[in-house]
């Protein structure tokens, strides 16, 4: 038995325990609570949304499928989508083509993204789970475990009161680092086969963009190099004038004409799950957007008179710990487009692996498959993990960590882990039919076989 012994100032039961409220996880807790499950949702930070409230990414990768014809992730974030369309704080993906100012003017692999106000989904995600019934704990992080053999019992959480338990029948890992799993003893592994991850970026927001003369700009080049400026920031790198490796332009216009710009990053790998060394990471990227600030205004065309909105609260991690699961998703997979019957996600998502001075981009020529068997532990009967804590290869972890791919995980453990509570099963033991009848019921789509 692994058990952590701590000084307990308060303790919860409910059902399904959601460690992190990123979009997978608040998707997760949300999609948990309507099917009659008591959710408790925790998360170290005071929102949610993670990496695209507090992380100011965006705009959500795309939801459709290779050809840019069709959407394919639906269901719970079509939901989201549609709400935040409502309310004018979101474009609608099926207007938002490659070659636009909203998909960063990219010409492949763009087709369908959504740009979207991060504070608006932060008051949107909120809203969803009060809704539902779900029980948000903000400031609270995960330190330890009960467990029974391969099973948790108990998580415990820091709290600005103390140590607080919690028991539930089902657990969820949506930390973004596996920090639940690892904490409970699950197997996990950090980065690639050599334990190298992708650089991680602090995004920032600007206003000010003469988007007509941006746009010109665009329709005068077509070469890559040309097109995102890359000889200018080869030369300001040269010069000492710009900061980082990141090789292009990356901006992306959102809502309220509000640009998201994706430039400062942490060249050098690093580990997130180290104090020192996120510490270090985010302050050095910090110290980047001034630099990059001043570049843009004096290099770009149309933002000349641009204004520094804001920058991210957290650094944005690509990369971190993951789970081990039942099975692997691997680029194979996702490239040879290999059908999976246990499907609980159809996605065509490019693999997109950002390095120190380079991106490795490969389209995917076809649909591929997320199969459940990867967001179940391989050795903890009653965990599941979502998002970034998928157990996957490098190259379909790159090619899946984006936003919708992780709202269609997110619903699939949340829909399975209500299932396996109401059953009184294992989270690994839930029929996956039942998840897929629920995916569709909820306006999912799926490629199943009749």
């Amino acid at each position: 038995m692994k058990k952590a012994y701590f000084d307990i100032v308060k303790e919860y039961e409910c059902d399904v325990l959601v460690a992190g409220g990123g979009v997978s996880g608040f998707s997760a807790a949300v999609c948990a609570a309507r099917l009659g499950a008591r959710v408790i949702l925790c998360d170290a930070s005071g929102m949610l949304g993670g990496t695209a409230t507090s992380g100011l990414v965006g705009p959500f990768m795309t939801c459709y499928d290779h050809k840019g014809e069709k959407q394919i992730i639906k269901g719970f974030f079509n939901e989201v989508v549609d709400r935040l369309v409502a309310e004018g704080a979101a474009i609608h993906p099926s207007v938002c083509k490659n070659n636009m100012s909203y998909s960063g003017y990219r010409m492949k692999g763009h087709d369908g993204v959504t740009p979207f106000s991060s504070e608006k989904l932060l008051l949107l995600a909120e809203e969803l789970c009060l809704e539902a019934g779900v029980k948000i704990l903000y400031h609270s992080r995960v330190i330890g475990c009960e467990c029974n053999n391969d099973r948790i019992e108990a998580v415990y959480i820091s709290t600005p009161a103390g140590v607080e338990e919690i028991r539930a029948k089902n657990y969820i890992d949506t930390t973004g680092s596996a920090s639940l799993a690892e904490k409970a003893g699950a197997e996990v592994v950090f980065g690639d086969e050599n334990g190298a991850v992708q650089t991680a970026t602090t995004f920032f927001q600007i206003t000010g963009v003469n988007k007509e003369a941006l746009d010109a700009h665009m329709r005068d080049n077509y070469e890559m190099r040309a097109r995102f400026f890359m000889d200018e920031i080869e030369k300001a790198r040269k010069e000492g004038k710009f900061p980082c490796g990141t090789p292009k332009l990356r901006i992306y216009e959102t809502v309220d004409g509000i640009w998201k710009v994706n430039m400062a990053q942490q060249d050098d790998y690093f580990n997130d799950t180290d104090t020192e060394s996120i510490t270090k990471a985010e302050i050095y990227q910090r110290k980047q957007i001034p630099q990059l600030f001043d570049f843009l205004k004096n290099n770009i065309p149309g933002l000349e008179d641009i204004r520094l909105l804001n920058s991210a609260s957290e650094i944005g991690i690509r990369e971190s710990r993951r789970i081990v699961g039942k099975t692997v998703f691997t680029g194979d997979d996702a490239i040879n487009s290999r059908y999976a019957d246990e499907q609980i996600a159809v996605c065509s998502n490019s693999i997109d692996i950002h390095l120190k001075s380079e991106v490795k981009y490969v389209v995917c020529e076809k649909n591929y498959y997320i199969p459940f068997s990867c967001l179940v532990s391989k050795n903890i009967k009653n965990l599941l993990a979502a998002g970034k804590c998928l157990s996957a290869d490098k190259y379909a972890f790159a090619a899946v960590r984006v936003m919708p791919p992780c709202f269609a995980m997110g619903e699939a453990v949340g829909i399975a882990a209500a299932i396996a509570s109401k059953q009184r099963i294992s989270a690994c033991d839930v029929n996956v039919k039942e998840i897929q009848k629920q995916i569709i019921d909820n306006g999912g789509y799926l490629e199943l076989d009749s």
